[in-house]
């Protein structure tokens, strides 16, 4: 890379806190305005999908989990998703609606965090915390459900390995009535402060094209006016039975991406409100799986710790020679996973994710020409990057 006399090379990372010490960005300056971008991943090495080519499926979920840390139940629903779409399983009426619900909890939750980390590192601390606060009561709700606060393991092939209480159903409409004073907050510290429109309105302009050839998805390609939303594209879930839009605006500029995840979050609420309101009574499991073990565990034709022992011990046999690629709308974006079985129909051949994150930190090397170096860190925090699933 040749520099004049005038420019010089900066890295930023991965020690700056808006890189989450795992991405570094190799900057060609001039002055205080970035000429190239070379974003470098690889300080993490997860690592992960190679370790699950030698899991059984049910115990790759917790694997899972943890690439996409901050939702991942999305990336669980994406999987589960796969298997079933392998082993031809359906899922009970009431399984869709309470994963719709907890989908919807881990996007708020997910949010939550984007929108605080992200005004934090431009200098607010106030509606970081509140933020923590509001994160803090679904972190509960899921431990009461499943008794793990982030990386559940919760949802299975043909269903939920648990069913929802009448008291967690309280604690959930509980949470959606005590949010107001977290969306007032977000509107008046945020939204409507001068400050923090100085330091995002006509910033990090992303344009459709770069979307539509970058492959950017979620609420980022949404904040450019691109009109793509899984939940209603492939109706997974109970969505196909909820009243909702796609949420668009047609800035694409930093403001607009926090902008869009706010509203998003009131949408969330909505769709947790129908679903509880429509639940549907039932079976949380299909019992498809559990017809393939012997009558003895099965006396009572329900899901109890012998069977989850026997589904770890012995794993599902899956057909041969399958290749399935099945996705979810996150938090970030599209989430996708791709599984290829071979001959151990015990363990998956080749599994594959496909990570928004990855598409958006390419996108780097395009937005950030011409950009003042204080702006970085609001392009940044308004991408909503999570490098679990990009370096895996």
């Amino acid at each position: 890379m040749g520099i004049d006399s005038e420019e010089y090379i900066l890295n930023f990372g991965p020690h700056h806190p808006s890189t989450h010490g795992v991405l570094r960005l190799i900057l060609r300056m001039k002055g205080e305005v970035v000429i190239s971008c070379v974003p470098d991943i690889g300080y993490l090495h997860r690592g992960i999908e190679k370790i699950v080519e030698n899991k059984k499926w049910l115990s790759i979920t917790p694997f899972i989990d943890r690439l996409d840390y901050l939702a991942p139940l999305h990336m669980e629903h994406a999987y589960v998703l796969a298997l079933e779409a392998v082993l031809e399983i359906n899922v009970p009426k009431r399984a869709a609606y309470i994963r719709t619900i907890f989908d919807e909890l881990t996007r708020i939750a997910s949010h939550i965090m984007a929108i605080g980390s992200a005004v934090h590192n431009l200098g607010m601390l106030s509606l970081f915390l509140y933020g923590f606060e509001e994160r803090e009561k679904i972190l509960s709700i899921f431990e009461m459900t499943t008794g793990s606060r982030m990386h559940m393991n919760y949802y299975v092939p043909g269903g939920l390995y648990d069913d929802l209480s009448d008291e967690i159903i309280q604690e959930i409409r509980k949470f959606i009535r005590s949010t107001n004073f977290y969306m007032d907050a977000v509107k008046t510290m945020a939204l409507d402060n001068r400050i923090f429109k100085q330091r995002t309105v006509g910033i990090g302009l992303i344009t459709k094209e770069i979307i539509r050839d970058g492959g950017i998805t979620g609420p980022i390609a949404r904040a450019s006016g691109i009109s793509r939303d899984l939940r209603k594209d492939s109706k997974y879930g109970a969505y196909s039975d909820i009243n909702f839009e796609i949420i668009t605006l047609k800035e694409g500029d930093c403001y607009s991406r926090f902008e869009i995840r706010y509203m998003e979050i009131k949408q969330s609420l909505s769709i947790i409100e129908q679903c509880l309101d429509k639940m549907p009574g039932g079976k949380i499991h299909d019992h498809y799986i559990l017809r393939t073990l012997s009558d003895k565990i099965l006396l009572d034709n329900e899901i109890k710790e012998a069977v989850y022992s026997y589904f770890f011990e012995h794993g599902i046999r899956v057909p041969e020679n399958s290749m399935v690629y099945r996705s979810t709308e996150g938090a970030r974006g599209e989430l996708g996973v791709f599984i290829c079985t071979e001959k151990k129909r015990t363990k998956p051949y080749r599994l594959h994710v496909r990570s928004p994150n990855f598409a958006h930190i390419q996108m780097l090397e395009q937005i950030l020409i011409g950009v003042d170096i204080q702006d970085i860190t609001a392009i940044l925090g308004s991408l909503d990057l999570i490098m679990g699933d990009c370096d895996r």
